[in-house]
C-alpha cells in the first residue's frame, strides 16, 4: 500500500492518506510540548510592562479629559455672564 503524509499548515497535524484510494489512513494531531518557563517568565513580564503602559495613558487621558471639561466650564461661565450683561 502506498501512502502519503501531509502536514496541515494550520494545525500541524499529520494525516496519512492511500495514494491509490484518497482515503485518510491515520491523522497524528500535533502535540504542543511543555512552554519554557523561561519563555513564560519573559511573557509575564512584557504582559507586565504593557499593563502598566495601558494604565499610565488611561491616567494621562482622564486628566487631559478633565482639564478640556474645566475649560468648557469656564468658556460656557464667561459667555453666560456676557450675555446677561447685554
Amino acid at each position: 500500500m502506498d501512502t502519503l503524509d501531509i502536514k496541515c499548515p494550520c494545525c500541524k497535524a499529520v494525516i496519512t492518506v492511500n495514494k491509490e484510494t484518497g482515503l485518510i489512513l491515520h491523522v497524528e494531531e500535533y502535540k504542543k510540548g511543555p512552554a519554557e518557563f523561561d519563555s513564560f517568565l519573559s511573557k509575564q513580564k512584557s504582559r507586565k510592562d504593557e499593563i502598566a503602559r495601558k494604565f499610565e495613558d488611561s491616567k494621562e487621558k482622564s486628566k487631559n479629559r478633565l482639564q478640556t471639561i474645566e475649560e468648557k466650564i469656564a468658556f460656557a461661565k464667561k459667555r453666560v455672564e456676557e450675555e446677561g450683561n447685554i
